[in-house]
C-alpha cells in the first residue's frame, strides 16, 4: 500500500523526503483530495515568494574579506552592532524558500564536505561596513552564512509533520486495507482536518520560542466568526484585514471547502497578510501572527485540541 511506503520513507533516517512528498501527492490524488495538494508543491517546487511557513525562517550571520597592506582575513566575522534593526534582520534573517530537493543536497554536502548555503551580498554591500573596520583595512566582499542547523530543522519539521498527517490515516484506513477499501475509508475520513492539524497545527495556546513572554490563549469556538474576529483583534490585525477575511471564509464554504490558510479564498488572505507583516505594513510579529491565525482557524473548524 502506498501510505505503508511513505511511512516507512519518512521513519527511516536515510529516506528521501522528496520522494515521500512525490508519493503524498500521488496519495492524495487516488482520494480525491487534491485540495490538499498545495503545500506538498510549495515544498516540491520550493515557494513562489517570501511567504514561508515560520519553519522556513533562517538565521544567518555576516562574514567578509577584509585586507589591509600587511594582512589579509578571508572570512571574517563582520559587526552588525551600527545597522540599521532593519538592515540587521534582512542581513540576519533568510526566508528559505528553495524546493526540499535543493535543501536535502544542501544538507548531504553540509554533511560530507562541509559546505554551507551563503547568500552573497552585493559589491556596495561594503560599504555599510567600512566606517566601524579599523583604518586602512579594506572589506573586499561580504555575504551571509547560513545556520545550517536551521536548514536541518526544515527536513526535520516536514519529515515530522508529513509523517504525522501519514499516521493518523493509516489509523482510520487500517495498514493491511485493499485499494478499494482504502478509497472507501478514506473517503468518510475528515481528511482535510487531519491534515490541516498535521501540517499546520491543532493547539489552541500560542508560545513564542523557548524563552518568550507573550503567550496568545485562543478561545474561538466552532463555527463563530465573531469570536474568531475577537482573538485576531487582539493581537492586532486590522478591522479592514478582519472584514475580508470574513468575506473569504463565507466564500469558501459557500463552495463547499474548509477555510484554511493552505488554499481557496482564505488562504490567498492569509499569504497576502503574513506579506505585508513581514514587510512592515502591519505592527504584529510574522510569528505571533501565522501561529495565533492557523490556531484560531483550527478552533473555527472544530478542529482545536
Amino acid at each position: 500500500m502506498l501510505l505503508n511506503e511513505i511511512i516507512e520513507q519518512l521513519s527511516s533516517s536515510t529516506g528521501n523526503l522528496t520522494d515521500a512528498l512525490l508519493k503524498t501527492k500521488v496519495l492524495l490524488h487516488q482520494i480525491g483530495r487534491k485540495d490538499l495538494v498545495s503545500w506538498v508543491n510549495s515544498e516540491l517546487t520550493g515557494y513562489p515568494d517570501d511567504n514561508v511557513p515560520p519553519y522556513r525562517v533562517v538565521s544567518m550571520e555576516v562574514h567578509g574579506h577584509v585586507a589591509s597592506i600587511a594582512w589579509e582575513m578571508r572570512d571574517y566575522l563582520m559587526p552588525i552592532s551600527h545597522l540599521k534593526p532593519g538592515q540587521r534582520k534582512n542581513l540576519t534573517s533568510n526566508n528559505m524558500t528553495s524546493s526540499i530537493h535543493v535543501i536535502e543536497e544542501s544538507v548531504k554536502s553540509f554533511r560530507e564536505k562541509s559546505g554551507g548555503m551563503r547568500c552573497n551580498l552585493p559589491t556596495e554591500a561594503t560599504a555599510l561596513f567600512k566606517k566601524v573596520i579599523l583604518p586602512g583595512v579594506n572589506v573586499i566582499s561580504v555575504w551571509c552564512n547560513v545556520n545550517m542547523g536551521d536548514v536541518e530543522n526544515i527536513l526535520a519539521e516536514v519529515r515530522s509533520r508529513l509523517l504525522d498527517f501519514a499516521l493518523e490515516l493509516r489509523d482510520i484506513v487500517g495498514a493491511d486495507a485493499d485499494p478499494v477499501q482504502f478509497k472507501e475509508k478514506a473517503d468518510k475520513a475528515d481528511t482535510a482536518g487531519i491534515f490541516q492539524t498535521a501540517i499546520y497545527g491543532s493547539g489552541n495556546t500560542v508560545v513564542l520560542g523557548a524563552n518568550s513572554t507573550q503567550t496568545v490563549t485562543v478561545t474561538n469556538s466552532k463555527g463563530d466568526i465573531e469570536s474568531l474576529r475577537d482573538v485576531l483583534a487582539g493581537i492586532g490585525v486590522p478591522d479592514s484585514d478582519l472584514d475580508e477575511l470574513a468575506g473569504a471564509i463565507t466564500e469558501d464554504e459557500r463552495n463547499g471547502d474548509t477555510p484554511v490558510i493552505s488554499d481557496g479564498k482564505t488562504g490567498n488572505w492569509f499569504t497576502r497578510l503574513l506579506g505585508r507583516a513581514g514587510k512592515g505594513g502591519i505592527n504584529v510579529a510574522v510569528d505571533l501572527l501565522s501561529s495565533t491565525i492557523v490556531k484560531a482557524l483550527g478552533a473555527y473548524n472544530g478542529m482545536a485540541g
